[in-house]
């Protein structure tokens, strides 16, 4: 976890070089205070739109309200903000005041708390009332959340004392309480987002199919052709976790921009590291002798760490492959 952890004072100083011993979290105070290993600011909301977006969590020390009044421009969504944690200069409390499941400020709340010696103030209604929180669930197992007003739907129904259903295509375990095959209103694991097997559906979508991509030189797009194929196997692009290829692909404009649109990394594997992959591959002699590998989609996801479910298939002048990564659901997670 990225954090940047923020101090206005010298005893918050303090705070933030012990938060940086045990958190790696690069530290910054009000220029006033400067100290070792601290880099001063004299701007708070310069800084903080220069960090909110290139950290996965912000650690205030000082007020709520200023940390507030920094976040604020700047907030977007449940599932894209940075979790944001205050702590008092003495650290005694520590305060999360957004993203607390999805972003992991509860989690990270408690983390500093132990640091410091202080107490976690957690005030989701879940938490407190020590109830199945689906969002947790879904970020401690990669799933993505495809309505959010239906999983606070859920939330509202688990709080009223109410079960809720669930169906899904990947094994799971430790499930709570709270869940049970027969209700009107449920969530589905599937890579499937059409699929509704409840009447009021939660769609959690596994982010763990890799995409291996083989391409001549200088070809324009390949972004239909990825989703047409998606599409044929009925599974989401927001199941997509990652694009691979061979590395002399690594700078093709078109597999760079559909991972760019997916928000996905791409992966580049040496013909060697392709090589090297055992399987049953669809192999090409001509590959071979273009690129030094006699397949690249097959292999690449193999490489990748993937199982090969979907092996080579030509749409539009491309080659695809897709893989999945091993999945493990637990439902503790979601605690």
């Amino acid at each position: 976890m990225k954090i940047a952890a923020i101090a206005f004072t010298e005893n918050g100083a303090r705070i933030v070089r012990l938060l940086q011993k045990e958190t790696g979290a690069a530290g910054y105070v009000f220029e006033k205070y400067v100290s070792d290993g601290l880099e001063p600011f004299a701007d708070l909301n310069k800084l903080v739109t220069e960090e909110f977006c290139k950290n996965d969590a912000l650690i205030f020390v000082g007020a709520c309200g200023i940390a507030v009044r920094a976040i604020a421009p700047h907030i977007r969504s449940k599932l894209l903000d940075p979790a944001v944690v205050v702590l008092d200069e003495r650290g005694k409390f520590a305060i999360p005041i957004l993203s607390g499941h999805i972003g992991g400020a509860n989690a990270l709340a408690e983390k500093v708390a132990v640091i410091t010696g202080g107490t976690p103030v957690i005030t989701t209604a879940t938490d407190i009332n020590n109830k199945f929180a689906v969002d947790v669930f879904a970020s401690k197992n990669n799933l993505y959340i495809d309505d959010m007003e239906i999983a606070k739907l859920i939330s509202a129904e688990i709080l009223k004392g109410k079960k809720i259903g669930i169906y899904s295509d990947f094994p799971y375990k430790n499930p709570p309480e709270e869940l049970t095959e027969d209700s009107e209103i449920g969530i589905c694991i599937s890579h499937n987002a059409q699929k509704k097997p409840f009447k009021t559906t939660l769609n959690l979508i596994p982010k763990n199919i890799v995409v291996g991509i083989g391409c001549k030189k200088g070809i324009t797009d390949v972004r239909l052709a990825a989703e047409s194929l998606l599409a044929a196997h009925e599974i989401s692009p927001r199941a997509v976790c990652m694009i691979a290829s061979i590395d002399v692909k690594r700078d093709e404009a078109a597999i760079l921009s559909l991972a760019d649109s997916w928000e996905i990394p791409f992966k580049t594997y040496s013909a060697e590291q392709l090589m090297a992959q055992s399987g049953d591959f669809t192999v090409s002699e001509f590959v071979k002798k273009t690129v030094g590998a006699d397949n690249v989609c097959e292999r690449s996801v193999a490489a990748a760490g993937a199982k090969l479910i979907v092996k080579k298939t030509i749409k539009n002048g491309v080659t695809f492959a897709l893989g999945r990564q091993d999945t493990e659901l637990d439902f503790d997670a979601g605690r």
